[in-house]
């Protein structure tokens, strides 16, 4: 497939493709990358984003991570990755030919006195470090890269003494990903090795300034996920010696307190090699070892990253077996218990992941997450009372709508009398202390979600709910008992009135045009008067909120 501007058109609204034109025409675009079918792009934003392209039979799709692009909207950024490829030629899978322009220029270089080429490529390298280091190298100098320029950008852009706030946090992280760029660049000139070195600096760098920059939209995560990449294009391009390489991965994931290097297993496999994995191997089951034995509730990060490299060693070794046998190693809670049950469960191996919940059941305090996991175990062989059990338990320790559902669900044809036993509950609950408190709240949710709105109704004034439950209430009664809904509208404007702002005024005109309505079926239009008349007395001195009362034309 060949791209062109109508198909980016068509594709995106036009608001997006106007600002998508205008991201592209500011060189907002980086890194544009073909890979078969796929186009992986950077683009600067309020913050960086990624784009990726894919050109199907149907056509061309994107995805950004933004949030319309998350939701599969073809948005802006999608717009301007789609045009700076189209700049490139805008075609996959398959080599772009030269462009003509380059094509003249390298006739015309083919012409030209050498001394003259010689003059042009050393002024170029002066400026130009890594030109110099790749020509030197052609020559046959060993060592020809000196990194020290990279590392020094890398230092301006990353280590910081003051604080960056908010405001600056989005230009401190361009900097950044600009300095990563002249990292990745050394990848594609043939200085890998450097570049491997230069990630892994970048890293210490990128943690060492962690907490004097504002990182509430993510830019840290992002920057060390880039190094990350490059390190691992780095390796890939010019594989380190694997045990060196393995030591360095586990003691820097070990040491870090920003997830570095925490799931490099299956990508750097290939990379590691036999030599390298038994190695990293060893390191990681070592640290498991010297792991004093774990308590209830300890959550200490060392001891997270460690099981976490332990796990995924295991699981990329062993699988499911080799993954349960390390958490069976480490039970300490009742999440610990779950966690094997789900990777049992997903394997199809429910009766082994039951023996785990009846055990968690057991020895842990009872918990709401163990119930419903064997709960659904037995649902699927077919033993529904067994279940129901379960999920009453939860249900009692946990009243809600929702768990009522889930009961209702895997009882399914047999839940009517496990709807009475739940109703006769929540019935016998304390009632509130006040009518506008939440009382009885989930019998009165429970009853107006299955549309029983008079016994709803009777349960709201017998133990009493929440001040929404109440406006709910109203509203479904005022169709058959439009009077009963007048004093609940009534009061909930009042509420709104006493917040003060310029919102719950209009919130309030609206539940008072509301209770006008309902007092017209009634024929109290007499008695709303005088209530209108009593709040503008009330409230005369309240300007803005007269002036809802006035634009909702209440007397």
């Amino acid at each position: 497939m060949v791209l062109s501007l109508s198909a980016v058109r068509k594709l995106a609204d036009a608001r997006s493709f106007e600002r998508g034109e205008r991201y592209f025409a500011a060189g907002q675009v980086r890194r544009v990358t073909v890979d078969g079918t796929t186009v992986h792009a950077t683009v600067d934003g309020t913050r960086t984003y990624r784009v990726r392209l894919d050109v199907t039979p149907k056509g061309l799709s994107g995805r950004c991570s933004c949030p319309y692009g998350a939701d599969g909207v073809f948005c802006k950024h999608c717009v301007a990755a789609s045009l700076a490829w189209l700049e490139q030629g805008g075609d996959v899978g398959q080599p772009r030919s030269e462009p003509l322009s380059d094509k003249r220029l390298r006739l015309f270089l083919r012409g030209c006195d050498q001394e003259w080429l010689i003059d042009q490529l050393m002024a170029a390298a002066k400026s130009d470090r890594v030109l110099r280091a790749r020509l030197a190298a052609a020559a046959g100098q060993e060592n020809a890269f000196d990194d020290r320029d990279v590392r020094d950008r890398l230092e301006r852009a990353i280590d910081i003494s003051d604080f960056v706030d908010y405001g600056g946090a989005y230009g401190y992280f361009m900097h950044v990903g600009e300095a990563l760029d002249e990292v990745e660049r050394l990848i594609g000139a043939g200085f890998p090795d450097a570049a491997v070195t230069l990630a892994e600096y970048a890293l210490e760098l990128l943690e060492s300034s962690a907490e004097r920059v504002d990182d509430s939209d993510g830019g840290l995560a992002e920057a060390i996920a880039r190094a990350e990449e490059i390190h691992l294009a780095a390796c890939e391009a010019a594989p380190p010696d694997p045990v060196e390489l393995a030591e360095r991965l586990v003691v820097r994931a070990v040491s870090s307190d920003y997830e570095v290097f925490l799931d490099v297993l299956p990508e750097y496999e290939e990379v590691l090699g036999s030599a390298g994995l038994t190695r990293y191997r060893e390191l990681v089951e070592e640290a498991w070892r010297k792991l004093p034995p774990k308590k209830p509730n300890d959550y200490s990060a060392r001891r997270f990253v460690i099981a976490h490299l332990m796990e995924n060693l295991a699981e990329s070794s062993g699988g499911a077996d080799g993954l349960i046998e390390v958490l069976a190693g480490d039970v300490t809670s009742a999440y610990d218990v779950l966690r094997i049950a789900e990777r049992l469960c997903a394997d199809g191996r429910d009766d082994e992941a039951l023996t785990w919940l009846e055990r968690g059941l057991t020895d842990f305090e009872p918990d709401v997450r163990l119930r419903s996991s064997a709960a659904e175990i037995h649902v699927r062989a077919g033993r529904r009372d067994r279940a129901a059990e379960l999920l009453w338990a939860n249900f009692t320790d946990r009243p809600s709508l929702e768990t009522f559902r889930v009961l209702r669900q895997a009882t399914a044809n047999g839940f009517p009398p496990w709807r009475e036993r739940a109703l006769a509950f929540l019935a016998d609950a304390p009632p509130a202390t006040g009518s506008w408190s939440p009382g009885r709240s989930t019998l009165v949710e429970i009853l107006l979600a299955d549309d029983e709105i008079d016994e709803a109704w009777q349960a709201a004034l017998d133990g009493g709910c929440s001040s929404g439950l109440w406006l709910r209430l109203a509203r479904a009664r005022a169709a058959s008992h439009p009077a009963d809904a007048i004093p609940i509208l009534l009061r909930a404007a009042d509420q709104a009135i006493e917040v003060r702002n310029r919102d719950s005024y209009q919130a309030a005109a609206r539940l008072l045009t509301e209770a006008r309505t309902l007092s017209a079926r009634c024929g109290r239009e007499d008695d709303f008067q005088e209530h209108m008349t009593a709040v503008r007395h009330a409230h005369r001195t309240k300007w803005a909120l007269r002036q809802e009362l006035d634009w909702a034309r209440l007397p």
